[in-house]
C-alpha cells in the first residue's frame, strides 16, 4: 500500500512533536510549560497527555500495519476532535488543565484532528479492496 508511507510519516512526526512537546512542558523554558509567557501555556497534566497521545502516534506508525494502521489513525483524528472540542467548550477541560488553553492550543489540536482524519481517509480510499 503506498499510502502506508504517508500514514507511517504523518503519525511519526505527529508522534515526535507531541512527545516533545510533552517533555518540554516539564522544562522551564519560553516555548512550551508554565513559564510566564510561554507560546504553549500547559501544566504537569497538559504534558502528560501530550506524551501519551504522542507515544500512541509513535505506537500506530511503527507497530501497526495496513488496514489496521489506517484505522488508528482515523481514530487518532477522532480523538483530537473530541480533545479539540472538549477544550474548546471547557478551556481547563472541566478542571483536569490549571492552564487553560489558548487559540494556539486549539489550533494544535485542530490541526491534529484534520491532517489525522485526511490521511488516514485518503489511505482507505487508496487502499486496493479485498476483491483485487
Amino acid at each position: 500500500m503506498r499510502s502506508g508511507g504517508l500514514v507511517r510519516g504523518w503519525m511519526t512526526l505527529a508522534g515526535i512533536v507531541l512527545v516533545a512537546l510533552g517533555l518540554l512542558g516539564f522544562l522551564d523554558n519560553p516555548l512550551v510549560g508554565k513559564a510566564s509567557g510561554a507560546l504553549i501555556p500547559t501544566d504537569n497534566t497538559h504534558n502528560s497527555v501530550h506524551l501519551f497521545t504522542g507515544l500512541l502516534a509513535l505506537y500506530i506508525a511503527f507497530r501497526l500495519g495496513g488496514q489496521n494502521q489506517v484505522s488508528a489513525t482515523i481514530g487518532f483524528g477522532i480523538l483530537y476532535v473530541v480533545i479539540f472540542l472538549a477544550v474548546l467548550i471547557s478551556p481547563n477541560l472541566f478542571g483536569f488543565f490549571d492552564v487553560p488553553g489558548t487559540a494556539i492550543i486549539h489550533v494544535i489540536n485542530a490541526a491534529l484532528a484534520v491532517v489525522s482524519l485526511l490521511v488516514g481517509y485518503m489511505a482507505r480510499n487508496s487502499a486496493p479492496s479485498w476483491s483485487e
